[in-house]
């Protein structure tokens, strides 16, 4: 099985801890009050349309539609990690592996060891399946979404108080990433922040 190389990022303490990213119509049947022998001796046409016939999805939409919901799991667990920070007590190995899941528990550890976690959550908007290889041994796909981290703050653990961030820094922008689905499961394998490329 293919593996990606894992790579590091580490938050530095006292600057600008890397924010990692940093809802069926109905018809109704009309009847007429007309006496029976001034109806029309053939059935008038239905004004009503005929119900479409259902698309069948294919096993590649499937697919992708299986990887989006996987790649937005993968943005809930990851807060629910940093708010401890703990990776224990969420699911996030169930939906990232890698380097994604390194970058994760090297971040965890970093909170612990500065005594700070991070509140709010990240918006996760317009996840987008921008390629994939789906008949691989190992089935990939990459993704594309605007990650809004404005709402998501390092904050110190005991004080409460949030940790300085540059004033110039972009809190909205477009993260890149890849999955790969292994035994049957979607996992985000890495990601790739793009700050240049505001949305």
């Amino acid at each position: 099985m293919r593996r990606v190389r894992a790579g590091t990022t580490r938050l530095r303490q006292g600057g600008a801890l890397a924010l990692l990213l940093a809802a069926f119509a109905a018809v109704s049947a009309c009847t007429t009050s007309e006496p029976a022998s001034q109806k029309p001796t053939t059935p008038p046409s239905s004004s009503s349309p005929a119900s479409p016939t259902a698309t069948k999805e294919t096993p590649e939409a499937a697919a992708k539609k299986e990887a989006i919901a996987a790649y937005q799991s993968y943005w809930r667990e990851l807060p629910k990690a940093y708010a401890v920070p703990a990776i224990e007590g969420t699911e996030l190995k169930r939906y990232a592996a890698a380097e994604a899941l390194n970058k994760a528990e090297e971040t965890v550890a970093n909170l612990k060891s500065n005594g700070r976690l991070m509140t709010g959550k990240p918006v996760l908007s317009n996840p987008t399946v921008t390629s994939a290889e789906l008949t691989k041994n190992t089935p990939n796909a990459s993704v594309s979404a605007c990650l809004d981290v404005s709402k998501w703050k390092i904050t110190d653990k005991e004080t409460g108080k949030l940790a300085p961030v540059a004033s110039n820094a972009v809190s909205k922008y477009v993260i890149t990433s890849l999955l790969e689905r292994w035994d049957g499961s979607w996992k985000v394998l890495k990601y790739e922040l793009h700050a240049d490329q505001p949305c």
